[in-house]
């Protein structure tokens, strides 16, 4: 399909910008997955997320699984860590995309028609880019949640998680101790 991939562009607010600004420097990062450890990894991803929640001063943990496979996770704080934790997952890894068959650029991140282009738009860098932008404005404004928040970036869901969700799971569970509900992208 020629040109997929979109999310809307924002309008000036700064809430709105940041998440614009997020998800286009998410897809300019190619994280094409092969299934095979043929492509570029989600490292360069991984390091980004780690260091837009480490400038609000959270503690980020990059977890590689294979050379160039990488997560990224952080816990946040609540007001009753004895509540049960609830954990927020994203993906940073995309089908693989020719060039050819885009109207833009799929690593552009360009914004044209209201909206930004690439792949990665619409599953998931948009919903990462939301979700970095509301953890970074509650943690510059000093909100803590009512209960402690995992936040997993991970490698690798495109090709069945393996070395993503997987790899977290069997490999550091403690990471997720506590934690009794989730949202991605499928919902709650």
């Amino acid at each position: 399909m020629s040109g997929t991939g979109t999310t809307r562009a924002g309008s000036g607010e700064s809430a709105e910008s940041e998440v614009v600004d997020l998800c286009r420097d998410l897809i300019r990062i190619d994280t094409s997955n092969y299934g095979d450890h043929s492509g570029p990894g989600e490292r360069a991803a991984a390091e980004y997320i780690a260091s837009m929640l480490s400038e609000v001063g959270l503690e980020p943990r990059i977890f590689e699984s294979h050379k160039g496979r990488a997560s990224t996770v952080a816990r946040i704080e609540g007001e009753d860590s004895s509540k049960p934790a609830l954990l927020i997952h994203g993906h940073t890894d995309v089908v693989p995309a020719n060039a050819h068959d885009w109207t833009h650029h799929p690593f552009s991140g360009e914004i044209a028609d209201g909206c930004v282009w690439g792949r990665g738009a619409v599953d998931m860098k948009d919903m990462d880019a939301m979700t970095l932008a509301v953890v970074r404005d509650r943690m510059r404004s000093g909100r803590k949640p009512p209960r402690d928040i995992v936040l997993a970036f991970l490698a690798d869901e495109e090709a069945g998680g393996t070395y993503g969700a997987r790899y977290l799971v069997d490999k550091h569970p403690d990471l997720f101790e506590g934690v009794t509900e989730a949202i991605g992208e499928t919902g709650g």
